[in-house]
């Protein structure tokens, strides 16, 4: 039988897994796929045999809204697949070099706990460049946040002012940054940041925050082992779309996007409770798994002093996390919470031998996504006078590490 802690958030993820999340629960969730679908107010039932689509489905194609997938690594390709699958979009799929060459070739393949996912060569919409597609309804950003300057000249040619919306899956503190840069290359004069709150070129930039455990392994190739919640949240949008109501229809269409599809999401009212809520996972164990060479989270969490630095750098998490939410006004059950630690390390019990984003980043030579992941919650920790000594120390030992690379 399922787990009553599904009605958790962030816990809801272990209905679509093959085996609890929860410590000590034996419970194997081989009904997860008839159970009902999580969406907005619970009310409608998706089902396996609904849900998706047959890709040789009567629709014509282009009859279906279109979406962009820009970085089709382990979480691009991943959810990107997904929507694929559900046979309810056209989807495109930005790819480059040998990534693209073997998947022209032999086709996209996700193995995953969830069910696989094989999409043939031939059904393949494999693009490199994005002027090859124009103007679509929604663009997923899956890249990394080192290659954040690099967006606005991707995404441009395929937005349309008032009708592609923005869903960046990325890790970090990125969204101010993000939105001026977006502006900047439109040569929108609003750009400031009393107008942070909308943009002109599209008509919406969301953020993602994938709780998913996924690796590419090779050219085509993609493996999800744990997890796939998604969370979205409002970074902007046009300004003809910033009524009461209109906030309303951006967030129904994060849902009704991901609905025909077997992905599980939810919302965060707060994207910046929703950022450190990510926050609270990726900089003790993507931290901790770098500044010790390069290790598995089964390493971390099986290893009691490892441990106990993991539980320190998310206290101080918590902290940090929750003055800069009481700054920026937020209400008291945005607030992070001993429960959301708790959550984080009964998660990362059941990840196994999992690698890390970033750890592998820094034993495959790629730059590491140190300002925004690392680097912009410790300098909120000095502006906000917060004592941040071994998130501090983390830190500074993957700057090192990053400069000492480059030398």
């Amino acid at each position: 039988q399922l787990c009553d802690l599904l009605l958790h958030p962030w816990i809801m993820v272990c209905a679509f897994q093959n085996r609890c999340s929860i410590p000590n629960c034996v419970a194997r969730c081989t009904q997860r796929l008839n159970n009902k679908r999580h969406v907005r107010g619970g009310s409608s039932k998706w089902f396996l045999s609904t849900a998706l689509k047959s890709s040789s489905d009567s629709t014509q194609s282009e009859d279906r809204p279109t979406v962009a997938i820009i970085g089709t690594g382990a979480v691009g390709g991943y959810y990107g697949a997904r929507l694929w699958e559900s046979g309810a979009y056209n989807v495109k799929f930005q790819l480059r070099g040998e990534n693209y060459e073997v998947s022209k070739k032999e086709g996209f393949t996700v193995t995953s706990i969830d069910g696989d996912i094989n999409i043939p060569p031939e059904e393949l919409d494999a693009f490199i460049d994005s002027k090859e597609v124009g103007p679509v309804d929604w663009v997923i950003v899956a890249l990394k946040s080192s290659s954040l300057e690099a967006i606005p000249a991707l995404v441009y040619p395929l937005l349309e002012p008032k009708r592609t919306r923005i869903l960046a899956i990325m890790n970090g503190m990125i969204e101010d940054d993000l939105i001026h840069l977006l502006r900047e290359f439109a040569g929108d004069e609003e750009g400031t940041n009393e107008m942070s709150g909308q943009i002109n070129c599209c008509a919406a930039v969301y953020a993602g925050m994938a709780l998913i455990c996924a690796n590419r392994l090779g050219p085509g190739k993609v493996d999800h082992s744990f997890a796939g919640l998604l969370k979205g949240g409002l970074a902007a949008s046009h300004p003809s779309f910033s009524s009461d109501e209109e906030m309303d229809k951006h967030q129904q269409a994060f849902y009704d996007l991901w609905a025909p599809s077997l992905v599980n999401v939810d919302w965060e009212l707060s994207l910046l409770a929703g950022r450190w809520r990510k926050s609270l996972w990726n900089l003790p164990f993507n931290g901790i798994s770098v500044a010790m060479g390069g290790i598995t989270v089964d390493k971390i969490v099986n290893d009691q002093g490892l441990r106990k630095l993991a539980y320190a750098i998310m206290d101080e998490t918590i902290t940090l996390a929750n003055t800069d939410l009481v700054q920026h006004g937020a209400k008291e059950e945005v607030l992070l919470t001993q429960d959301d630690k708790k959550l984080m390390m009964a998660l990362s019990d059941n990840m196994g031998s999992y690698r890390t984003s970033t750890m592998l980043d820094f034993t495959e030579g790629r730059p590491m996504e140190v300002k925004y992941l690392f680097s912009t919650p410790v300098d909120r920790a000095r502006k906000l006078g917060v004592l941040v000594p071994h998130l501090e120390t983390i830190v500074f030992q993957i700057e090192a590490l990053e400069k000492l690379r480059d030398q």
